[in-house]
Parts: C-alpha cells; structure tokens; sequence
C-alpha cells in the first residue's frame, strides 16, 4: 500500500459544478480498448459455476456490502415483484457474518471483503455512539478494505478520519485531500490505492467518494476537504499499478451512485480498470451493468445484500467471472453468535435512549419510490404543522429499512432521519416555486447523467405536482397546487425546513433567496414527535403529491438506457 503525500498531483484544485459536469458528460460513449476488460465485459455467465481447473488458474472471489448505514439488526425490507411490493425480512451483521464465512469455506485463502461506504452513520446506534459502535462491529466482521462515504462526514472530517483509521482493515480514497483549512493541507486524507496479492495474483484496488458531497451534505461537515474528480486521477493511478507495481487486476471501488457509476466506466480515463464496485443510490444490481470499459454493479443497502464476484485468472489473465447478489435472507442465514453478541453489547448502553415510544404507525413507511414514499409525508406533514407553513419540505433521504405496523420509537426516528436540525421558516413567490421545482426535476431526471443529484425528488407537504419525466428542463412542470388552490405567480407562501449547518440562511432546502429567513426554536426530532402524539396512531400511502403524466405506479430507478430494473 503506497501513497504519494504533497506531490504536484495533489495541489488543491477547486471544482466547481460546471467542472462536475463537464466531468461527467464531454467524453464520449465508445466500448473500451483495453483487452482484459472487453474479455471481462464479455464473459458474463452468472448462473453457470466456474473454477479452477490448474495450479497456474485461480478462481478469485470478492464480496461487496455498501450503505449498511448503521443498520445492524434483521429488518423489513422493500421488494418489487409482479408490480406489487412484498416486504421480507433481511439483513443484520450476525447473518451476514454467516455468509461471509461460508463463502470462505468454499474458496479458502481466496476470498477479499469491501464496503464501498456509508457504514458508520444513518441509524440510532450509529448516531448516539458517533460511529465509534460501527466500527467495533466491523471489526469483527472480516472486512479487507473499505472507502468512506458521502454521509460518513456527518461527524466532522477529522471524525471522519479517526473512524476510518479505527478499523482494522485499509480504507482507501483517490480523490479526498485537505484543503487550506485542513491539518495537512494538500495532503491526502487516505492512501490513494492499495495493492493485495490474493491467490497468487497481484491486485490494486483504487476507490472514489462522491465529488459532490460538500454540495449534497451539510457544508460545514466537509469544510476541510476538497474533492477530485475521479477523471483526474485513475489514468495516473492505473499507471501506477499496472506499470510500476505489476497489478494484473485493477478494481475500483466507487460511492458516486449507480447512474454516475455507469457513465464513469464508459470514460475513456477507465481503460485498464477492471471491475467497478459501486454505492451511494441503494440501488440492486442483480447482474452486472456492461457496456463501457469495465462492468458496474451497486448491492442494495442497509446489509440486506452481498455481491458476490467470482474472477478465474488464469497467468494473470481474466479468463472468466460470475456475478450474483446475494440476499441475506432471515431464513437461510443463522445468526453468528460471535456477532450477536458483539451487537448486542454494542447497543446496550442506548436501549433506554432508542426503545423509548414516540407514536405508532398502522401501515408500513417505507421509501424507495422516486417520486414520493409514506415515511416522507409523514415528516413533511410534522414540519408544516410545527411550523404553520404552507408548504413543508425534506430532501428525498435514501435513510432506513421498512418500518413496520405498530410502535414508533425513538430509533426509528433515527433511521428515519439519522441528524437532527433546526427547522428554518421563509417566505417566497409562487415563481419562485415554481422555477425551483423544475430544479428539481432536473436534478433527477436530466437526460444528460451529469446533471443528476441524488436520485429521489425533493418531498413536500401541502402542494401537489403534476409533471412530465420526458420533458426537458424548464417544460417538465405542468401544474402546481397549493392548498388545494393553483400556484400563483405573483403571489407569497411560507415554506419551511430543516436547517444546513453552514449553509447561507437565505438557502432553504436548496431553495435560494429565501425571503425574511427564521430559524425556529423547534428542531425536526420534536416536531416529528409532537405531531405523531398530536395525531395518534398514523397510516400514510402513497398520495399523488407528485404525479408524473408518463409514469404509472412506482417509479424505483432513475437510470435510463440499460436492461437495469429495481426490484
């Protein structure tokens, strides 16, 4: 494992928007050249077994969590099967130790373990230790390498650092150095690469966090960091490992989301790269995503998944792979009692913190759907009524497994909004609003991947939209409803939502120019809470609060232009 500290390559550069942009989109969409990853492309066979069949062949296997956020028990999770959703049970550190150790045995010394991010924030336990619970469960799990995530800031870039130098395994990140107002300015936060030697054969694996994590997150959690762009640097470091250390595999490991995954690989800067892991969107990658210079797949989240890769190599040449995800099943994975152990200890501390009741719920909230979920009306429902707004606004958070009919506590509070803010109220015009929705929109479901942020719309309470998804931007609006009553241009409502530590006052939910700005002496935690004991026991479903006229039903992904389906 090498890094290069205070070189020319790692002079602060700033990025703006437009460069991200640009990053993304000018390069064109051609196949790659490089000849291990069109043999690699083209040797998809998922259901068929593979194996070594001589000493100089090896069969390789890497496993894949992301974005377990915190979530360290068995819990619902959210499936789509013949156009209806089927909650099933999944998930939990003890039962994905169990997989782990399975596979092992399958392909003894053989086997490498990453996570590709967002581990150690998104749940109560995670929030009220500040990561610190995360990483001792981690630690017993076997993990081989890790990249930190665009949320694993949420604690303060030097938290962020000392979380990560906990583990007991490499964290490795190619484009996150401090900038002026850092420790060690110019200097990276992480090794750039790390190189393993797995069965004989000689691996680099670089990795890449989200350059839009200051922009996407609360700017004052990352104000020490700056961001590359993964373009600027994989040529140097495919160089490297391959010409300087001799790596016969190059695997990059990414937390950008699906969509910005998928047109990464097709860069030309991506040849010579072989496999690309991926995170951030929560997306499932049931098969690998082909068609650019190395394959893409993304496992789910909250541990519900593993990926499972396995690579023959033969004179360190990919002869052949298998890709399968991996669902971690209550049925068909026990509990490790090693690791039940250790998350129950884990958690004792805080059970009289997280077991305490705030309300109850009839039906499942759950997320998942692009447009607008349960779990989100029911916060945009509290902060218009804590606030008296007129319309209540939330991010489209990706935060929590399904909850369950019946007793709401206080950790799923914190699975459904893992930080709590401020709630900040503001008054703007009806054009306002609607030019920022179709800001919004945009961000979502732009054309041009480049101009994709997140992937959810933003949620709302007290206005209905009606738009077109295959509209360009500035058309995709087509009506907007204020209580009950059509949009007027020309006239004032308040708005309300939840505070960004360090962002201008007059940025609301990043609705800008906010007029007469006021933070509240109320956080979202206590709204949330008071409107569940205010309203009793409480059922939410999918309204029509966002209403697309080409769209029926769910729309679970935003990525166009592939065989891709969430499901």
């Amino acid at each position: 494992m090498c890094q290069k500290c205070g070189d020319d390559t790692h002079v602060e550069k700033k990025i703006s928007r437009r460069d991200m942009l640009k990053y993304m989109g000018a390069f064109g969409l051609g196949l790659g050249m490089f000849p291990l990853v069109t043999g690699l492309a083209s040797g998809l066979n998922r259901d068929r077994e593979i194996a070594a069949t001589s000493s100089r062949v090896k069969r390789l296997t890497f496993l894949q969590t992301t974005d377990i956020h915190g979530q360290v028990l068995t819990h619902p999770e959210f499936f789509w099967e013949n156009n209806t959703i089927v909650f099933r049970r999944t998930g939990g550190m003890s039962r994905i130790a169990t997989l782990f150790q399975r596979v092992r045995a399958e392909n003894p010394g053989n086997v490498f373990i990453i996570d590709t991010g967002d581990c150690y924030q998104g749940s109560a336990l995670a929030a009220l230790s500040k990561g610190r619970a995360m990483v001792r469960i981690m630690n017993r799990m076997g993990y081989d390498l890790a990249i930190p995530g665009n949320w694993e800031v949420v604690y303060g870039s030097k938290a962020l650092v000392d979380l990560s130098r906990s583990y007991n395994f490499p964290v490795i990140c190619s484009n996150m150095v401090w900038n002026g107002q850092g420790p060690q300015p110019n200097r990276d936060l992480f090794p750039e690469y790390y190189i393993k030697e797995l069965g004989g054969v000689r691996i680099g694996f670089i990795g890449y966090n989200d350059p839009l994590t200051k922009v996407r997150q609360s700017p004052a959690w990352s104000k020490e960091i700056q961001f590359g762009l993964p373009t600027d640097s994989i040529p140097r470091l495919v160089d490297i490992l391959r010409n300087n250390y001799k790596c016969q595999l190059v695997m990059m490991l990414c937390h950008l989301g699906l969509t910005q995954q998928v047109y990464l690989a097709k860069q030309p800067q991506c040849q010579g790269v072989d496999f690309l892991f991926g995170g951030d969107t929560h997306e499932r990658t049931y098969e690998p995503i082909l068609g650019g210079h190395c394959p893409v797949v993304e496992p789910g989240s909250f541990g519900s998944f593993v990926g499972r890769l396995d690579v023959v190599v033969e004179d360190g040449r990919i002869k052949d792979y298998t890709y399968k995800l991996l669902v971690v099943e209550e049925n068909q994975y026990p509990e490790d009692p090693a690791i039940k152990s250790v998350v129950e200890a884990e958690r004792k501390p805080y059970l009289p913190v997280m077991e305490r009741k705030i309300g109850e719920t009839k039906g499942y909230l759950y997320r998942y759907n692009v447009l607008e979920t349960p779990m989100d009306n029911l916060i945009t429902d509290a902060i218009r009524d804590a606030t008296g707004a007129d319309i209540g606004f939330s991010n489209g958070f990706r935060f929590s497994p399904p909850i369950p009919p019946g007793d709401l506590t206080v950790e799923h509070l914190y699975s459904i909004l893992p930080t709590n803010s401020q709630l900040e109220i503001g008054r703007v015009t009806g054009k306002q609003i609607w030019d920022w929705m179709e800001k919004e929109l945009e961000n979502v479901f732009s054309p041009d991947p480049a101009k994709r942020v997140g992937g959810w719309v933003v949620r709302f309470s007290g206005m209905q939209v009606t738009m077109t998804i295959a509209n360009p931007y500035g058309k995709r609006v087509q009506s907007i409803t204020i209580g009950g009553e059509p949009l007027q241009p020309n006239k004032t409502y308040t708005i309300a939502a939840c505070v960004r530590e360090g962002e201008d006052p007059t940025v609301l939910c990043r609705f800008k120019n906010v007029r007469d700005p006021h933070i509240l002496d109320l956080d979202v935690f206590q709204a949330i809470e008071n409107f569940l004991k205010k309203k009793g026991p409480v059922q939410y479903e999918i309204e029509g609060r966002v209403k697309a006229t080409d769209a029926h039903g769910f729309v679970l992904s935003q990525l166009p232009g592939t065989t891709y389906t969430f499901h």
